[in-house]
């Protein structure tokens, strides 16, 4: 069965107009704007910038590690 014949057995169905369809893809742009301009919480922001500190700083103290390793001048463990 063809998919006009689907729809021409449902009453009352009747396919949406150009105009219908712009406004529904208006519509869902404007929620994805919306959403994406949430505000986020001063807590959050303070957390995320503090996380990406200590990422950079152990990232600087991994290099220091592995170069001094390299080089012969960090000890081994007993």
């Amino acid at each position: 069965m063809s998919a006009l014949s689907v729809n021409q057995s449902v009453p009352g169905y009747r396919r949406a107009s150009m105009l219908e369809a712009v406004a529904v893809r208006i519509g869902a742009g404007l929620v994805e704007w919306a959403e994406r301009r949430r505000v986020v919480p001063e807590e959050a922001v303070r957390q995320q910038r503090d996380a990406a500190r200590r990422r950079d700083e152990l990232s600087l103290l991994r290099g220091d590690v592995l170069g001094a390793a390299h080089s012969g001048l960090l000890l081994p463990r007993r």
